[in-house]
């Protein structure tokens, strides 16, 4: 596959998703609920979701363009997407309304490394054909 068709179709999603990240950051706080604990819960959960999707993203991409071994492949995927939390908090003190604050990159981390385990170990049950469109293990 030329390498422009594989930037193409593995790097360019993790990069669309982390635009998609740093537009919903632009935002004076987005509200999912008038009630507090839910508006929190349907908030975190949500950067929980974002960062273990960017994790898969530039996990795939590193499967399908690199030959790496799998630990440094994902370790490296890991640094990059834990990278981003820091850069998307950073981005969030610049926004009117927004801060950045340590606790949301922990969640945006602990993402990350639900999105580590689902390719670890959950990836497993998915059909073949699937599993072979996210990781080639």
């Amino acid at each position: 596959m030329l390498v422009i068709k594989k930037f193409f179709v593995y790097w360019l999603p993790p990069l669309v998703w982390m635009g998609l990240i740093y537009f919903l950051s632009s935002f004076h706080k987005l509200q999912a609920s008038p009630v507090g604990w839910q508006d929190f819960v349907v908030r975190k959960s949500a950067h929980f979701l974002e960062y273990a999707v960017l994790f898969i993203l530039v996990n795939r991409g590193f499967v399908f363009t690199f030959n790496l071994p799998l630990k440094k492949r994902l370790l490296l995927a890991l640094l990059i997407t834990v990278f981003y939390t820091v850069t998307d908090e950073f981005h969030q003190t610049k926004v009117n309304g927004r801060t950045g604050r340590p606790f949301d990159i922990g969640v945006d981390s602990l993402g990350a490394i639900g999105g580590l385990l689902f390719v670890v170990k959950l990836i497993k049950f998915l059909p073949d054909k699937l599993r072979k469109i996210i990781v080639d293990n």
